[in-house]
């Protein structure tokens, strides 16, 4: 939680962590409400009792699809839905046509799917910082031992 320091009530900060944790907390309130529901149902709830942007948009970036309302949601929930369908039909079509653009070798021979690149491990790769971390670590004790060595000896 953010809290305002000074004589104003309004935060000024940046993410999505509280909003995160606000629709997550939403979603198992309707949930435990509602059990049997299906996690595509819960999200096409939220989505319909959400409070819209102001511009009459659907979605807009600055606020998304607009803010949860659990106080709306859990008495008045609305239809759900079919259980199986997926709410958001934008992301659906997005991954339909990413799956059409693929395309079957003519050889008939598998197509080598591409892996993920490790991570180097020069600068910036994590043995880098293990070191790093190693080596602060042996620094610093070493500072201690000598100040607690001359403070006894003193």
């Amino acid at each position: 939680m953010t809290s305002c320091i000074g004589g104003s009530t309004l935060c000024n900060t940046h993410g999505t962590s509280s909003a995160s944790a606000l629709a997550s907390a939403s979603a198992a309130l309707l949930w435990s409400a509602h059990p049997d529901w299906t996690n595509n149902q819960v999200l096409r709830v939220l989505l319909n009792t959400a409070g819209k942007p102001k511009d009459g948009a659907k979605r807009n970036d600055y606020i998304g699809y607009g803010v949860v309302r659990p106080r709306v949601a859990v008495p008045n929930p609305g239809d759900p839905g079919p259980a199986n369908e997926f709410p958001l039909p934008d992301l659906t079509a997005v991954e339909a046509s990413a799956a059409a653009d693929v395309k079957a070798p003519e050889s008939g021979k598998p197509v080598a799917v591409p892996q993920a690149e490790e991570a180097e491990e020069g600068v910036g790769g994590r043995l880098f910082w293990v070191a790093l971390g190693l080596g602060v670590c042996v620094v610093v004790g070493g500072a201690v031992g000598t100040v607690v060595r001359r403070r006894r000896g003193a």
